[in-house]
């Protein structure tokens, strides 16, 4: 059994995320699966359809003398464009939900269960029971994200143009990034309203700041350095193909149409790489959470003279 509540420093943050993985991953990866799979499966396929019906007639505009070709398009096709677009919108949203609360779900059972003898119904039922509190949470951060966060990426975006601005966003990107997901743990395991919620994350932030911060950070960077390998593979690939298909000689509608696939297939592949690599992020600040809660309650040293007690008697 991996041991949630346990005093760590930077170095354990980053590797107990992935000794959680190394304990609990067929377990974790197996219901991720079961409650997602069939959203994520859906959100590809109209993610496919969206972009290849995009990409599609972008290229065909391509040759095309008529200088209204697009505005004829929307015009002619209006009620399709926004039906589809809000269906994508909202299955987007509702997935992303969904994936960013499973692994805080997840954690919660794990910590009550002792380990991972629970099953995917367990995390439903959580889920469910739970589901509005989510969505209370994603709204209020949607509205600090566009009153706040925005005067933030203002003065940063400002004060890149005397260089300062670039190692501050090292520092305060993934500081923000981790208070929401701290202030989400805690809003989630404990009955208190989003505003009490940050503000016991933003606690957690001041008590180990540099660690928290510079795992965030290096969670992060590994996330996208795994998104690079496994999305540009396939584009250099694609790419290749590309040329080699111009040397053939092959016709502009052959050329444009595999190119519009691939660039399709190349945002269907990030999507769903970011969903799933996300949970490494979201486990990372899970384990700091549990940390800095068995320094603040020392819940393991209580545990254990309990143990004591009852092996006394």
């Amino acid at each position: 059994m991996f041991q949630l509540f346990k005093k760590r420093n930077f170095s354990d943050y980053i590797s107990d995320t992935f000794t959680f993985f190394k304990v609990t991953g067929k377990h974790f990866f197996k219901n991720y699966f079961i409650i997602n799979g069939t959203l994520l499966i859906l959100l590809m396929v109209l993610t496919y359809f969206v972009f290849k019906v995009y990409f599609e007639m972008m290229f065909a505009n391509i040759g095309v003398d008529a200088p209204n070709f697009l505005e004829d398009y929307f015009n002619n096709n209006i009620g399709l464009i926004i039906g589809v677009f809000l269906m994508f919108f909202f299955l987007l949203l509702f997935v992303s939900l969904i994936n960013y609360s499973f692994p805080v779900l997840y954690m919660n059972l794990y910590e009550k269960h002792k380990g991972s003898n629970f099953e995917s119904k367990e995390i439903v039922a959580e889920l469910k029971s739970k589901f509005g509190k989510i969505i209370t949470f994603f709204l209020v951060m949607i509205l600090l994200s566009l009153t706040a966060g925005l005067i933030i990426m203002g003065l940063l975006f400002a004060l890149m143009f005397i260089v300062i601005g670039f190692f501050l966003a090292l520092i305060v990107f993934p500081a923000m990034l981790a208070l929401v997901q701290l202030s989400f743990y805690e809003y989630m395991n404990a009955e208190i309203g989003v505003f009490d919620a940050l503000g016991k994350g933003f606690e957690k932030l001041k008590q180990n700041f540099w660690p928290i911060v510079g795992s965030t950070l290096v969670m992060y960077v590994i996330i996208y350095i795994v998104m690079l390998i496994f999305t540009m593979v396939p584009y250099i690939i694609g790419v290749a193909s590309l040329f080699t298909n111009i040397e053939n000689q092959g016709s502009q509608e052959e050329t444009l149409s595999f190119v519009s696939i691939m660039m399709v297939l190349f945002m269907c592949l990030s999507i769903l790489f970011t969903y799933i690599l996300n949970n490494l992020l979201l486990v990372n600040n899970g384990i700091i959470y549990y940390s800095l809660r068995e320094q603040n309650e020392n819940k393991n040293t209580l545990s254990d003279i309990d143990l004591i007690g009852t092996d006394s008697e």
